[in-house]
Parts: structure tokens; C-alpha cells; sequence
């Protein structure tokens, strides 16, 4: 019998070879997309005065790649590293399934990219390799210790891969690449992620040994190509039941194609949340005086998140007199502060999360935090399971989730994070939720785009008796849904232009949809102050 090639081997061949005149046409435009949600999310966090005064003490040289709120050229490593710890401040990110891949994909690209002098559609050709590697890496480790933006080890292999494949590394070398950088991989502590702005460097740190890893790669050095699958190696500490075959389906299925922009600078499980909340606060004004009481229904997910944050937050005090942080931390992982905020200010945008107008606004928030409750749905994470079931390998995970296996996850977790998958009061819930996700057609690409469904619901009780219900499952920023674009295009200009002027940003808007046609460094020009 033949063994099996390495997973490192298989990832790096397909990366090698990859170009851009195989990518199809809704895959470089998700690209696109990505890459201008990004930078907005760079100039997002980069109004911030308490970002920016803590990001400016790094010791930096001088180099031919830009770090693009402040116009500093240094190293590609550098300037990648810093560009992602800017667009991770605000979580004004996005998603695809499944991880937030853009941070190293991207700006690995853009720096490594630059540093090269390679042309535009090398630089979309790696952002594609970095997030269909990432990505799949993060869906492989679903059920394990971390999730969401703490799995930041994709980040190792997101900005190996994009800098491999600008480099041109052939098969062996990018393997390589992607080997070295799992080599040592850092992981995010709860304690250092969901409160302080340590949590600016999640992404920042791999993506810079990630970028590193390939340039060593070039120059000979070698890795375990089996550091995945080795019992002593990747997925045995990542990994509660690894899922190999979440690595399969390169060039078939382009996960890239998943990409869901963020409307509001908060976790993406909060986005329907928010967007339901905008829906009432149109039916109807809400003032303190007004209002009862807030009931925001979330999937398991979103829960834990504020959880999570709330257990972490150093200046709580009792219950039913907490006091949450209000910093741009604190606002994007506990969802009574995000929906604090769009009730304070009847919207949400960079500006809103920006730490001097959450200081100004304390008062006004904290009355609106304490009217907020947040509970669980089962039917609203069945409902993110459905998404899984759109994809091939997600569907095959599922029907391996045998009940042994799902007995060892539930005692994983609890020991882990100290919690349970399921709580005695939810079981009659969870077993109505998921006899309706078996009866749900499987999902399907939607606009070119297959959709994450991540549902919430809001319900405004008001003192003269009225309640007032909204529910969204697909997040608006999601490619599958039609008003995207133009709702990228005016985050884009919104937070892009506090720095640069509107028109200047709408021409990069305009620059980076039509990115091909520019060199890079017209490009790149475009969207740095002058």
C-alpha cells in the first residue's frame, strides 16, 4: 500500500501550482472584496488615538512594504504585522469558512507583494492561496479548544502560503514553508485576548513568523511536513477529534467564496444582532425612559463569547451592577455592549468604537447595558450548523459526530472552558432544533456565494407594553447576499475617508474592484496618506 502524501505536501503542491487564470471569476471578486474590507478596517482602528499611541512603539526599519494608516515603508514581515494588529483593533474584520483569514492573507500579500515589485494579479492570486489553506486548517480544528478569531495558528500557514506562492517556492519549498511556520505555533490565552489590547496582536504574530517561514523555506530550511497528523504533533493539541477532510475540495470548492464582511466593528456572531436592532430602532424610537428591558437571543457561539468576556473583565462588580469595558475590546465581544452602543447611538460604525466617544457616552451606556439580557437559542445554533452542510467536508463532519464522539467533546469542553456544550434546560430545544435542521434542504450558493448563517434574535419590551420582535439569519455583509457591495462600499468610504478624504476613498474603493487593471504600487499609492 502507498502511504499517503503528508498534508503539508498536499497543501504546498496546490499552492505551487496555482494561478491566477484558475481561480474563477467569484473567487477573485470575494478577493476584492476582502481586501477592501480590510482596509477599512485598518483605517477603522487607525482613528482610534489609544490604538495608534500603543501600536507606534514598535521598533521598525526601513524597508519597501507600507503599513498603510500611517504611510511608513519597512520590512514586508513588519509592515504585515502591523497592518494586521491595526485591522484586528476594532473587529471590523470579516469571515469566511472558516476562520477570519483576511489579516494574514491579505497583508502578507500586499507587504510581500510589494517588497517583490510582483503585479496585482500575483498579489489576488496569493490573498486566494492564504485564505483556501487557512481557512481549511481552522475548519479542521472545529471541534477543539479554541474557535473563531483565538484559533490565530491560521494565520501561520495563511501568510506562508501568500508569501510561498509571491516567492514562486515550488511544491517542496512551500510544504516547507507551510511546516515551519506550525513548527512553534502561538495561541491566544483567554486572559490576554478578551479584554486588554494584547488582543491587537492575535493575528499579528503569526503573520509575521508566517511570512518569515516562507522566505526560510527559500533559503533551505526544512520543517516535519507531517507536523499536522503526527500523534505527537499539530491536531493532537489543537484538536479535540481532528477533521483531516476539511483539507480536501482545492480548486473545486473555493471557501474564499464564503466571505461575509462585517457591517458593525464587533464579533461576527453579533452582526444579525445588530442589524435586527436597526430593523426596531426603525419601527420605533427607543429612549431609556421608553424601554423595560432588551432580550437578545444568540447561538451558543455568541453566548460563550460574552461569557467569555464578561469572566475575563477585571472591573465587574455583582450582577445586577456590572460594569462591562467599554473599549474597543470590550464592545466587540460581549453583545449588551455592541447593542448598548447601536441604542446609544442608533447605529454602529468605526467611529462608535473608537475608546473617547465610549468614554464620553459611559453614562448613557452602562443605563442601557443593565436593560440587556442575553440568552441562548438551540435553534439558532442549529441554524449555524446548516451552514456546514453547504459544504462537503462540513457534512461529513457532521454525520461522524457519532455519539461516543459527542460525549468525549461535551466532557472536553467543560474541561476546558469550564462550561458545557448543553445546559439540562436546553435539551427538549436541542432536540426540536435539530429534528428541524435534518428537515432543511441543504444550502446552496446564493449570488456566486454560499451563506454562513449566524442568526439573532432582538426583542424591545417598552413600559407601555409593546414588544417588539426582530430575527435575521444571514448577516447582510454575507457575498450571498445582494446588498453587499454597496454596503462594502459605504463602510469602505465611511472609514477609509475620515483619513484620506471621501473622494480620495472612493476612488480606492473604485481602484481596488478594478484592481487588475493598476500596477501595485499605483495601487497601494491610492490607499496610504500622501
Amino acid at each position: 500500500m502507498i502511504a499517503a502524501a503528508p498534508h503539508c505536501a498536499t497543501l504546498g503542491a496546490w499552492v505551487a501550482q496555482l494561478q491566477y487564470a484558475q481561480i474563477p471569476d467569484d473567487a477573485l471578486r470575494a478577493a476584492r472584496y476582502q481586501l477592501a474590507n480590510i482596509v477599512a478596517a485598518v483605517y477603522a482602528s487607525g482613528r482610534d488615538a489609544t490604538i495608534g499611541q500603543v501600536l507606534s512603539g514598535l521598533p521598525l526599519g526601513t524597508g519597501p512594504s507600507t503599513i498603510l494608516p500611517t504611510g511608513v515603508r519597512t520590512d514586508p514581515a513588519s509592515a504585515a504585522y502591523v497592518n494586521a494588529a491595526y485591522s484586528m483593533a476594532q473587529d471590523f474584520d470579516d469571515i469566511i469558512w472558516m476562520g477570519h483569514t483576511s489579516h494574514s492573507a491579505v497583508f502578507a500579500a500586499l507587504a510581500v507583494g510589494e517588497a517583490l515589485q510582483r503585479d496585482t494579479r500575483d498579489v489576488l492570486t496569493a490573498i486566494v492561496a492564504g485564505n483556501e489553506v487557512a481557512a481549511r486548517l481552522g475548519a479542521s480544528c472545529f471541534f477543539g479548544p479554541l474557535n473563531g478569531q483565538m484559533w490565530t495558528f491560521i494565520h501561520l500557514v495563511g501568510a506562508a502560503a501568500a508569501t510561498a506562492s509571491l516567492l514562486r517556492l515550488d511544491a517542496i519549498q512551500t510544504a516547507h514553508a507551510l511546516a515551519i511556520a506550525l513548527a512553534q505555533p502561538p495561541f491566544a490565552l483567554q486572559p490576554g485576548f478578551f479584554t486588554p489590547t494584547s488582543k491587537f496582536l492575535a493575528a499579528a504574530i503569526p503573520t509575521q513568523i508566517g511570512v518569515q517561514a516562507a522566505y526560510l523555506a527559500r533559503t533551505g530550511m526544512t520543517g516535519a511536513l507531517n507536523i499536522l497528523e503526527d500523534p505527537r504533533g499539530f491536531w493532537a493539541r489543537f484538536a479535540f477529534i481532528p477533521l483531516p477532510g476539511m483539507l480536501a475540495g482545492l480548486g473545486e470548492l473555493w471557501l474564499i467564496q464564503t466571505l461575509t464582511i462585517k457591517t458593525v466593528p464587533a464579533c461576527h456572531y453579533f452582526q444579525t444582532a445588530c442589524e435586527a436592532t436597526a430593523q426596531l430602532l426603525a419601527q420605533r424610537a427607543v429612549t431609556l425612559d421608553d424601554v423595560v428591558a432588551i432580550r437578545a437571543a444568540t447561538t451558543k457561539l455568541g453566548f460563550e463569547v460574552t461569557n467569555f468576556a464578561l469572566a475575563n473583565t477585571a472591573n465587574l462588580g455583582p450582577s445586577e451592577a456590572r460594569e462591562p469595558l467599554l473599549t474597543p475590546v470590550g464592545a466587540a465581544f460581549d453583545l449588551g455592549v455592541t447593542l448598548a452602543i447601536m441604542l446609544t447611538a442608533g447605529g454602529h460604525g468605526g467611529d462608535h468604537a473608537d475608546t473617547a466617544w465610549m468614554e464620553a457616552h459611559r453614562a448613557t451606556l452602562l443605563a442601557w447595558y443593565q436593560r440587556i439580557t442575553v440568552v441562548h437559542d438551540p435553534a439558532l445554533t442549529a441554524r449555524v450548523l446548516d451552514s456546514a452542510r453547504g459544504v462537503k467536508a462540513g457534512r461529513a463532519a457532521l454525520a461522524e459526530l457519532t455519539p461516543s464522539k459527542l460525549l468525549h467533546l461535551v466532557r472536553s469542553y467543560r474541561a476546558e472552558y469550564r462550561s458545557g456544550l448543553f445546559a439540562v434546560g436546553e435539551l427538549r430545544a436541542w432536540a426540536a432544533a435539530l429534528n428541524d435542521l435534518r428537515s432543511r434542504p441543504v444550502p446552496t450558493a446564493q449570488n456566486g456565494a454560499l451563506p454562513l448563517y449566524f442568526p439573532n434574535r432582538v426583542e424591545i419590551t417598552y413600559r407601555d407594553g409593546t414588544v417588539l420582535k426582530a430575527q435575521l439569519e444571514l448577516p447582510s455583509g454575507s457575498m450571498a447576499a445582494p446588498a453587499m457591495p454597496a454596503l462594502l462600499r459605504t463602510k469602505f468610504v465611511a472609514e477609509v475617508g475620515g483619513k484620506l478624504g471621501a473622494e480620495r476613498a472612493a476612488n480606492g474603493f473604485d481602484a481596488i474592484c478594478a484592481a487588475e487593471a493598476l500596477s501595485l504600487a499605483s495601487l497601494v499609492a491610492q490607499l496610504t496618506p500622501a
